[in-house]
This record gives structure tokens, sequence and C-alpha cells, in this order.
């Protein structure tokens, strides 16, 4: 055995090594091609197709790691940051960075407000949540083309909160919803707008079954109070208020099997929605405070 076939093993074993190295610099090097897709791209598909490959994307391999890196749920943040970039809508958004551990992490925050918000994983999907109070504004899965927003931080955040301005939050509400018009127009995502929807076959579905009369009654009164009346439905139980601009607020029982009630809200121009109308007429307002659990909106998916 000559001394070049007795080095063969130790040789093999270095060339494994680099090989493993050149692997994980390559697997570097197409996350960084795919970054730079996400963070310079102004074609909107390629935007959304890098968002989702660098979502489940593993850059670091046995041979290969980089520090600071993002964390998933980032990519979403930038993916929502970059498009309403692209759509060319004004925000009070902000971007702030910081490190944690070997990971960078994204948050938005907004103009007016101690809010930072942050996308968290949860069962796939990533949840934009306010990290002071914890609570999800909407959930968005890229994979899927979904988005909803939740019931609970809607009344909390836009009807509970007492610390925040209204007209910030309100703000808040008009951008997030553009962001969901966007994904609806752009990548044909379902988009449950909970109470911010304005289409007029909308049906705003009560998760509770049943309605107590003295909810009607309230309104009734309230409704009186402000000098508009609340008149019967035809054909069924509940009443509408004709309110200014030819809105019509309905509230009636849809099916009398399961004792289920909803609210509808028309206009010529499909231009209010539930949410809007609440906040047009504090009396509404105020009667939806007060009745809030009773009220609570069921969520679509």
């Amino acid at each position: 055995m000559d001394k070049s076939e007795k080095k063969a093993p130790l040789v093999d074993g270095l060339l494994k090594v680099q090989a493993n190295l050149d692997a994980g610099l390559k697997r570097g090097l197409d996350f960084a091609d795919l970054f730079r897709v996400l963070t310079t791209t102004t074609d909107r598909m390629e935007l959304l197709n890098a968002a989702n490959r660098l979502f489940s994307f593993v850059v670091d391999s046995d041979s290969v790691l980089f520090p600071k890196k993002f964390e998933g749920s980032d990519y979403y943040l930038i993916f929502m940051t970059r498009l309403i970039e692209l759509s060319g809508l004004k925000t009070n958004l902000g971007l702030e960075t910081s490190v944690e551990k070997d990971h960078q992490i994204l948050l938005h925050t907004w103009k007016e407000t101690d809010q930072k918000f942050r996308f968290e994983i949860q069962n796939g999907a990533a949840n934009y949540v306010d990290q002071n109070s914890k609570q999800t504004i909407f959930s968005l899965d890229l994979k899927t083309k979904k988005m909803s927003f939740e019931t609970d931080t809607i009344n909390d955040t836009y009807f509970l909160n007492k610390v925040d301005n209204d007209k910030v939050l309100n703000a808040e509400v008009e951008l997030f919803t553009k962001f969901g018009h966007i994904l609806e127009d752009t990548y044909d995502f379902a988009v449950d707008f909970n109470m911010f929807e304005t289409r007029n076959n909308t049906i705003y579905e009560f998760e509770q079954l049943g309605l107590k009369t003295d909810i009607t009654d309230q309104l009734f009164i309230d409704s009186a109070q402000n000098h508009f009346t609340l008149l019967n439905s035809d054909g069924q139980k509940g009443g509408f208020l004709q309110l200014n601009n030819q809105v019509i607020f309905s509230i009636f029982q849809e099916d009398s099997t399961s004792d289920q009630w909803a609210i509808q809200i028309t206009d010529p121009e499909e231009k209010y929605s539930l949410f809007s109308v609440f906040k047009r007429y504090d009396f509404l307002n105020e009667w939806y405070v007060r009745n809030i659990q009773s009220l609570k909106l069921k969520m679509k998916f």
C-alpha cells in the first residue's frame, strides 16, 4: 500500500467537511437572495412567494450557523410593511428592531401610542399581536390565503379602551382593513373583516344564540331619545333604524329554529360598516358597550 492510499480516509473526511461547508454557505446565499427579493421587489407575486418561502426556510446547518437571524414570523411583518409601502398607503406605523438571544426581532410601532405589534406563530398561522395587551388584532396565513380580525380584540381595544385616543385607534382600523382589502384584491385572500365589513350582504351574527328582549327595548328607548325610531321588521322578530345618509341599521332573528340573531348595515354606496356606524352614533356605541357580551360577533374562521 502506497502513502496516498494510507491518507485517503483522512482526505475523504476533510472533503466531506468541505462539502458540508459549501452546502451550508450555499444555503446562506439562497436565503440572502430570497431576503433581497422580499425587501426590494416591486412585483407583488414575488413578494408573497418570497415571504412564504422564508417563513419555513431553515438557514442554519450542522456546519454553518448564521448569527442574528430573523424568526419566521418576522417575514410576515416585512411582507405586510412592503405591501403597504407598495400600495402607497399613508401610515403611522414605525419599524423597530431589537435582539433576543440569537435572533433579531421586528416590531411595528404606532405614533401617539405605546402600542407595539409583532407577528407570533400559532398553529401554522401568524397572529398580529399588540405586545402590551397581548391581544391578537388579526390572524394571517399566507399559505392558505386567509385573514381574520379578532372579535375580542375589537371589543377590548376599540370600544373598551380608555387609554388611547379614538382618532388614533380609528386610523389603525382604517389601515388594517385597507391591508385586508389589498390581500383580497391582489392575492384573492379570504378575509373575515368582522365588524369592519362594509358590503350590504354581510350578516353580522352574534356568537350567543337568543337575544334578551330588554336589549332591543333599550335600543328603542335610546333611539327615541336621539330622534330616531326603531321600526318593526316585516315577517321576522326584530327592528330597524333609518339613520342619516340612507343608512339602515337592522337587528333581527335570522333563524327562528336556532334563535340566531344578527345585525345588518345597508347603504346605497356600501360605504358604512357596523364599526363605523357605532362610532358615528354615540347612542348606538353606548348601547353596544352596555351589552357587549350579548352582542359579541361570531367569527367566520
